[in-house]
């Protein structure tokens, strides 16, 4: 009879230690979903940045081309008109070509440099988060392997002062 009374507290000690360590394995596990998680915004944020340049980029072509034509439209007028001063237009309407180039241009760079600004900070954030989650990660496994040691040694050493108090 003692022999099926001693499997019992060896199956309590099992149990218990047991338990605690599927308890850690289930933190574990935990940390590994918040860490994809955190992976996953990155993706989520590179997707808005790639969309907010394609709409900057289609609103800047947009642009350009209703410039295009409202000059293509003057410049049918004027010769529709010949006026006998088509010189003077014609270099009144480069000049404001020109304008219309340049107010454009420094309309549109700012856009593209905090665009692109906020796409480099993005990256390297994502490179520092990822470099972070791998370290943390390798420390979370080599610590496990050592809590499952330490678990099976105080397994042991339960298991052996039960047998003590047991004599």
């Amino acid at each position: 009879m003692a022999t099926v009374q001693d499997k019992q507290f060896v199956n309590q000690v099992d149990m218990i230690w047991d338990g605690w360590l599927n308890n850690l394995k289930a933190v574990q596990n935990f940390q590994e979903d918040l860490q994809q998680k955190a992976l996953h915004a990155f993706s989520y944020q590179k997707e808005l940045l790639n969309f907010s340049v394609k709409t900057l980029n289609t609103m800047e072509e947009e642009s350009k081309k209703v410039t295009k034509d409202w000059n293509e439209k003057v410049l049918s007028k004027v010769e529709q008109s010949r006026i006998n001063q088509g010189e003077q237009v014609s270099e009144w309407l480069n000049n404001i070509q020109d304008v219309t180039e340049r107010v454009q241009l420094l309309s549109w760079s700012p856009s593209h440099a905090m665009l692109d600004l906020f796409i480099e900070s993005q990256k390297q954030l994502e490179a520092t988060m990822k470099k972070a989650l791998e370290s943390q990660q390798k420390d979370r496994t080599e610590n496990f392997k050592k809590i499952e040691e330490l678990t099976e040694q105080m397994k042991a050493t339960h298991k052996g002062i039960l047998k003590l108090t047991k004599s």
